[in-house]
């Protein structure tokens, strides 16, 4: 981006007119996953392609209380979606235009506690509801007090996202598109969500300074990303997805999902131990949400419902990923804060 400014200066009875260049290095100009709503009561943030659940706490018993409950709204309207967390024994119900609601986490605060939800209209439009749409109840179905400002940045909850991409020989050819969709996907994630990017062959590379395990800021990482990636070798799929789950945050306490996105295109070939079922109680273990896009080659089942998401790329490889791309920035730009008094 080039920001050109003309500067006309006078001096008594000459003049002289010069031209400023400013350039912007490209990894600053960050435009956020956002359009306009004329309603300004109810923002839309962004049509996705596909809904992404960000839950990592749920229980369907609990669910289904609410399910067959009576809980109202404040104003004595039903609601229309609900989610509920089950470590926090908080209930959220909306109303008006939401269809659909997830709560990625509860954090403890000093005042209370911080809720990050996911909201959704029709259409798949993630959306920020009116206050008065929302309603927050305890597991006793007790309702609980909050405040909450739409489109509020999620500043004081931080994210962390893992991004594995796989550069095994068989994805020579794609990694062209592969790091130009990933790329574009980290520039627009907001300042709440923490990044580490690693490649992975017949092993787990990462792409920080020494090969260091920390997560900043996700444009600050791209980077890492300014060296072209070569293919070849093996898989190590199962490998990837570990190290994915194990990412943390340092410094920063959340219970927010530890997001991990794998870009592949062919199962498992190198063995370092790990099996699905280890991977599974791993997966538990560290919170973590699973989503998978798959380029081209895919062997039907064979992460046996490991992953949250899976995408499959079988004709337009630029467009789906940037589809998925687009439903996962989309997704956790969107994610608004509920601010849940003691």
């Amino acid at each position: 981006m080039i920001i050109r400014l003309n500067v006309l200066v006078f001096c008594f009875f000459v003049n002289s007119a010069f031209a400023v260049e400013i350039i912007a290095p490209i990894e600053l100009q960050i435009s956020e996953f956002k359009i306009s709503d004329p309603d300004v009561l109810t923002k839309t943030l962004g049509t996705v392609s596909f809904q992404i659940d960000l839950s990592a706490a749920h229980d369907d018993l609990l669910a289904l209380k609410v399910r067959r409950s009576d809980l109202k709204l404040k104003d004595g309207r039903s609601f229309t979606a609900f989610g509920v967390h089950k470590k926090a024994g908080v209930i959220i119900i909306a109303g008006g235009d939401v269809t659909h609601l997830s709560i990625a986490s509860v954090s403890d605060k000093q005042k209370g506690r911080d809720a990050g939800v996911l909201f959704y209209g029709k259409d798949n439009k993630v959306i920020s509801p009116k206050l008065k749409d929302i309603a927050v109840f305890d597991a006793d179905f007790k309702p609980l007090d909050f405040n909450y400002t739409p489109m509020k940045s999620l500043s004081s909850l931080h994210m962390p996202v893992a991004i594995a991409l796989d550069t095994s020989g068989s994805m020579d050819g794609h990694l062209g598109a592969v790091v130009s969709a990933t790329r574009d996907f980290m520039k627009k994630l907001p300042g709440s969500a923490r990044c580490q990017i690693f490649t992975f062959s017949n092993d787990v590379v990462r792409l920080s300074d020494n090969g260091k395990r920390y997560l900043k800021s996700c444009p600050y990482m791209i980077y890492h990303l300014n060296k072209p990636l070569k293919a070849g070798g093996a898989t190590a799929l199962y490998k990837a997805i570990e190290t994915g789950f194990e990412s943390d945050i340092q410094g920063f306490v959340t219970d927010l999902p530890n997001i991990t996105i794998v870009v592949t295109d062919g199962i498992n070939t190198a063995d370092y131990g790990q099996t699905l079922e280890s991977l599974k109680a791993t997966k538990a273990k560290t919170n973590s949400k699973l989503f998978v896009f798959w380029v081209g080659n895919y062997e039907t089942g064979h992460l046996k419902g490991l992953a949250d998401l899976e995408i499959v790329s079988t004709n337009n490889l630029d467009a789906d990923l940037q589809n998925f791309f687009q439903s996962l920035g989309v997704s956790i730009s969107g994610l608004q804060v509920l601010h849940i008094g003691k």
